[in-house]
């Protein structure tokens, strides 16, 4: 049975290194079952941890905190302070993958003086992993001053170490913060040491799709393009044939779209703008897969089983005792003050957007008496010409081809105002054929209008109409506020209530359960 052990133990990681998520998780999955029979708490909290690695690896959130939640059962009971720790700074990873990089920092940074107060050398993997996280969520926090700290005393431990797999991740947040502070000549140093350690270490191969991520960023940001694009195609060839979740796409889309944009290849830049809009939906789904509730799991959990350990009588498991209560602590004040904090935000997000309303109305009417005025205007010059090329006579006329552009981009730009007006982006039937269709145009002129004179690609323009409307109507309308998120979706267009959720909050930064729940507090009719 060790055998077979061993054996799915190699193969997993194998295929690990192949980039191959499923046989990666059949083998692991293999594993525990193994792990399980064999009957040994040792191994399988082995097994568990790979199986938490390796969800988060390839994005699977959830799978990698429900492994950990496991894994740390099986830790605790074998009193194993190594794993305990271990499995600590893999959940930080986790909070820093949901944005919470402050609540990481605090949990790395105990962590550490844990870590520290041990002075054994069987730590010395798990420091120089949490000096990489504490780089990682100090660059988040924008913090670049402690994130270049951690960075180079991550780089200084290595070199002690003898860690070449951990300076390809670490050169290469040194030289992602450079690049965000535009020291592109020392982000280039940076990314360039940390391609040479990525080719260099089997293991560290894993991170040449995020440093030559940040390398094509410094090439569009010193506008040479062509670079930029050949090195993001690759990437994006290379993720496709290797069919991974790297998510890294969004960026990669993107500033693949800004570049094309730059170069005036309207049809490549749409496209590429689409796939990050695709790309932004699957990330944020996968985002919102650990909630608050995953988090409190873990912190009654660890305050649980830590306190039942007061029995013991020995020093050692007194400190531990206390690092964890103080852990926990940390980590349930962090989530407090992360809420009430997010409350207030909201609160302003929700006055700001009330103003922006009025504002929005006095816009539209000063705007409606200006085109008034212009149509007016228009109208008289129109005749004036009609009556002089009426007296002449002309034996050719030719139609210039650019006139004729013009005119067909003027009508159908009106059928798109008279489209807004009557609201008819409320109909389900609103995809880029459909509207074509109404509109008696093709798809890619509609498309290339939309871009160019709305600055949206056509799903982002229909999305926007229809949160626009709902917005202002749910200020207006009380009865239209008592119906449910779904009924609200439905009613203007969207098939699931999900999807209106986020189109919200993306315009907003509120959910419009919280939009609606205000304007009854504040008492608007």
């Amino acid at each position: 049975m060790l055998t077979q052990f061993w054996g799915n133990y190699a193969l997993s990681h194998w295929y690990k290194y192949k980039l191959d998520f499923q046989k990666t998780i059949i083998y692991a999955n293999k594993l525990h079952e193994v792990a399980k029979k064999i009957n040994n708490s040792g191994l399988i909290l082995s097994a568990l941890m790979n199986k938490g690695n390796f969800y988060y690896d390839y994005g699977k959130y959830r799978e990698s905190m429900e492994s950990y939640l496991e894994a740390i059962q099986f830790a605790k009971e074998l009193k194993d302070l190594r794993r305990q720790l271990g499995i600590s700074h893999n959940i930080a990873l986790l909070k820093i993958e949901v944005d919470d990089n402050k609540g990481a920092a605090e949990l790395l940074e105990e962590t550490l003086k844990i870590l520290e107060q041990q002075k054994s050398k069987r730590f010395n993997g798990l420091e120089v992993s949490i000096y990489i996280a504490l780089t990682k969520s100090y660059m988040r926090l924008e913090n670049y001053v402690k994130a270049e700290y951690y960075g180079n005393k991550g780089i200084t431990f290595s070199n002690q170490y003898g860690d070449e797999d951990a300076k390809a991740y670490l050169y290469n947040y040194l030289g992602e913060i450079n690049l965000v502070q535009q020291k592109y000549q020392k982000a280039i140093l940076f990314l360039d040491e940390a391609i040479n350690y990525a080719n260099k270490v089997k293991t560290a191969s894993t991170q040449l799709p995020f440093i030559n991520l940040n390398i094509a960023k410094v090439y569009y940001y010193q506008k040479e393009y062509h670079k930029s694009i050949t090195i993001l195609e690759k990437i994006a060839i290379a993720q496709q044939q290797k069919n991974t979740n790297f998510f890294g796409l969004e960026d990669m889309y993107k500033y693949l779209g800004k570049s094309y944009k730059a170069l005036g290849d309207t049809e490549k830049s749409l496209f590429y703008f689409e796939k990050t809009n695709e790309v932004y939906t699957q990330n944020d789904k996968k985002q919102s897969e650990i909630g608050i509730e995953i988090i409190k799991e873990f912190d009654s959990q660890s305050l649980k089983e830590e306190l039942s350990k007061a029995e013991q009588k020995t020093q050692n498991t007194r400190v531990i005792l206390y690092a964890s209560i103080f852990l926990a602590i940390l980590i349930i004040c962090g989530v407090i003050f992360f809420y009430k904090k997010r409350e207030k935000e909201n609160q302003q997000r929700f006055i700001a957007l009330l103003q922006s309303l009025d504002e929005e109305k006095e816009k539209a009417k000063a705007v409606a008496e200006e085109i008034q005025k212009k149509t007016e205007k228009k109208e008289a010059l129109i005749e004036i010409k009609e009556k002089e090329v009426s007296k002449e006579i002309v034996k050719e006329n030719p139609i210039k081809e650019v006139e004729i552009i013009d005119e067909t981009k003027a009508r159908l730009l009106k059928k798109l105002e008279r489209f807004e007006a009557k609201e008819l982006y409320l109909s389900k039937n609103s995809s880029l054929n459909d509207v074509a269709k109404k509109l008696k145009t093709n798809t890619s002129y509609l498309s290339k209008l939309v871009n160019a004179h709305k600055g949206k690609s056509f799903t982002a323009y229909i999305t926007d109409l229809r949160v626009n409307y709902a917005i202002r109507r749910l200020k207006e309308d009380k009865k239209f506020r008592s119906y449910t998120i779904d009924s609200i979706a439905r009613e203007i267009g969207f098939n699931r209530s999900e999807s209106f959720s986020k189109a919200f909050k993306n315009r907003t930064g509120l959910y419009p359960s919280y939009y609606i729940k205000r304007l009854g507090i504040q008492g608007v009719e």
